[in-house]
């Protein structure tokens, strides 16, 4: 599958909101270390949130809320800049 710049776009939008700032202090010397890392159970949950709106978005005005699973497919696809 080829990918495209907004998938990567959307893909980092996701990552940046799972990123947490992490800070260490060495209490004897005073001097404190702060970086930043992506927490990978917070990436999935919101890539999954992200999945669920684009399946409820692709259900809606569907007859008693049934669709196929190729148009989900595609949806998703669609969504996140994949061909």
């Amino acid at each position: 599958m080829k990918t495209t710049d907004p998938m990567n776009q959307k893909i980092k939008a996701l990552a940046v909101q799972a990123t947490e700032i992490k800070q260490a202090s060495d209490h004897c010397s005073g001097q404190s270390e702060t970086w930043s890392e992506v927490n990978l159970d917070t990436f999935a949950r919101i890539l999954v949130q992200e999945c669920v709106g684009v399946i409820e978005q692709s259900s809606v005005g569907s007859e008693q809320g049934l669709f196929s699973v190729e148009a989900l497919k595609v949806a998703l696809r669609a969504h996140f800049g994949l061909q």
